[in-house]
């Protein structure tokens, strides 16, 4: 567990990527307030315990894997040099039984760029909007990001996720555009963008990021 203290009025907490406990709270608050804090959500804690040991890969035939988040086992062949995919599994030659990570790693990014570049064409498209470059990184921490100068940064983990996961990161990042901050005006704008595209309210897919983020960090 790590604690951080700043200005700040209340006291929260998440499981960073190395399932470590990172409690952030007021530099006013005691280590008793914490402690009672922590016990009070024993519950959360726990969960995501049991999130991080089914998270755990060993990089084997027949593991699963996600992919716009459906499961699919990792089958070992005869002839893919690469990681290749047909709908029902994924196929690696069994030859590189042991850099089958380093394999998953170049197929998701690969995947993220192909598909992110492809939808973010399309909902620019669509809204009417420009941005600059687009880059997929490795990041961790922050799915997304983007600049003053309309560069915008994906994870490759986002091909992990839900296809209207991916277009609520893109519209967030769109409003960004116009609002670089997380301001209401900012909320209004990512709302309106995501209606546009997908007709539906975005919270539940930036709810489904917190809750469920943390199962694509195998990589």
């Amino acid at each position: 567990m790590k604690i951080i203290k700043s200005f700040r009025k209340t006291i929260s907490m998440k499981v960073d990527e190395a399932w470590t406990l990172i409690v952030n709270a007021p530099l006013f608050v005691n280590k008793k307030k914490i402690d009672e804090f922590i016990e009070k959500n024993k519950e959360w804690i726990d969960k995501r315990k049991t999130e991080a040991l089914s998270t755990i890969k060993k990089f084997t035939e027949s593991e699963e894997y996600y992919f716009f988040w459906n499961t699919y086992k990792l089958i070992f062949d005869d002839k893919s040099e690469n990681i290749t995919f047909d709908g029902l599994n994924f196929y690696l030659n069994k030859k590189h039984k042991y850099i089958v990570k380093d394999k998953l790693l170049s197929f998701y990014k690969k995947e993220a760029k192909k598909y992110i570049h492809k939808r973010l064409s399309e909902i620019v498209s669509e809204l009417w909007l420009e941005y600059n470059n687009l880059r997929i990184t490795s990041a961790k921490t922050r799915w997304w990001s983007c600049t003053s100068k309309k560069n915008i940064n994906f994870s490759f983990r986002l091909i992990m996720s839900p296809i209207k996961t991916i277009d609520y990161v893109i519209t967030h990042e769109l409003a960004h555009l116009k609002e670089m901050n997380h301001s209401k005006s900012f909320r209004d704008l990512n709302d309106n963008y995501f209606r546009k595209i997908n007709h539906m309210d975005y919270k539940p897919h930036k709810k489904w990021l917190k809750d469920y983020g943390n199962k694509l960090m195998y990589l």
